[in-house]
C-alpha cells in the first residue's frame, strides 16, 4: 500500500535519525515532498501515531516522540527532597534561583500555613535541573518565626530539606496532589516548553509531628518528561505505620 511506503519514508528522514527536529513539517509540506495526496499523508502519521512513534500535538501537528527516559520523581512515595531523590537514582543536579526573598503572606498561603495574612514568610523559588535538563519550577513558602536564618543560606548548592532538618524542622505529615494545568509564558520560559504542552501542578504542605504545617509548596513539572512513582497498599485497621494514598477528583482553577 502506498501509505506504508510513505510510513517508511518518513520514519527514515523525520523518526530514525538523532539530528532530526522534534516537530515534522505539516501534512501540505509532506503532501508536497513525496508526491502523494494528504488523506495517504494523515493515514501514514495516524499509523505512526498508533505505534508510538508520534505524538499528536493538537492544533500544530505530530511531533516526534521523544526516546529519552523520564525522570521518575518519589515525592508521592516518600519524605525524601528533590536533591536526596536524585541523587540516590544516580543522577546529576543542580538549582537556579529565581526568587529568595523575606515578604508578607498573601491570604490564600496564610491559610495553607495556618498563619495571619502578613505575617512574614520566606519564599524560595528555584528552577530544578536534572542532569543539565530543566524538570521543574519549585516554589516554597515557610513562616519565617519557624526559620529565622534560613535567607541566609545558598540554596544554589544546597538541600532546602536538609536545612530545615538540621533545624530540627522534620516532615512527618504532607497532604500532596497533583493536577494538568495549562503552561503559562514563564513556564514555557523557564522549562523549555512546546507551545500548548501541558504541565503537572504538585502541590504539598509539609506538617511537623506536631501538626504544624511548615512549608507550604507548588512544583511545576512538564507533563511529557517527568512521572511520578508511588507504592499503594491496603491499609488494616490500626494498622500503625502503614501509608495509604487517597486520589480526588477536583476541577482545576488554571
Amino acid at each position: 500500500m502506498i501509505y506504508q511506503d510513505i510510513k517508511a519514508q518518513i520514519i527514515q528522514d523525520y523518526i530514525a535519525p538523532s539530528d532530526a527536529p522534534d516537530m515534522l513539517p505539516s501534512e501540505r509540506e509532506l503532501s508536497e515532498r513525496y508526491s502523494v495526496s494528504r488523506p495517504t499523508i494523515r493515514k501514514a502519521l495516524m499509523t505512526l501515531s498508533d505505534e508510538g512513534k508520534l505524538d499528536k500535538a493538537s492544533g500544530r501537528g505530530y511531533l516526534r516522540r521523544s526516546t529519552k527516559p523520564k525522570y521518575t520523581d518519589h515525592e508521592l512515595n516518600t519524605f525524601i527532597g528533590f536533591f536526596e531523590d536524585v541523587n540516590e537514582q544516580g543522577k546529576n543536579t543542580h538549582s537556579k534561583v529565581i526568587q529568595q526573598t523575606v515578604q508578607p503572606a498573601s491570604a490564600e498561603v496564610a491559610e495553607h500555613l495556618a498563619i495571619d495574612e502578613g505575617d512574614m514568610i520566606f519564599v524560595l523559588e528555584r528552577i530544578r535541573f536534572v542532569d543539565d535538563t530543566p524538570v521543574c519550577i519549585a516554589k516554597s513558602c515557610l513562616p519565617l518565626a519557624l526559620v529565622p536564618d534560613i535567607a541566609d543560606h545558598d540554596f544554589t548548592s544546597e538541600s532546602l530539606f536538609s536545612v530545615l532538618e538540621n533545624q530540627g524542622l522534620q516532615l512527618a505529615v504532607a497532604d500532596r496532589s497533583i493536577e494538568v494545568v495549562r503552561q503559562s509564558t514563564r513556564d514555557n520560559l523557564y522549562l523549555s516548553l512546546e507551545p500548548d504542552e501541558p504541565i503537572m501542578k504538585f502541590n504539598s504542605i509539609g506538617y511537623t509531628k506536631e501538626q504544624t504545617p511548615f512549608e507550604y509548596e507548588t512544583s511545576k513539572y512538564p507533563a511529557f518528561t517527568v512521572k511520578f512513582a508511588t507504592t499503594v497498599k491496603k491499609q488494616a485497621n490500626n494498622d500503625e505505620g502503614t501509608t495509604s494514598t487517597n486520589l480526588k477528583l477536583t476541577q482545576p482553577k488554571d
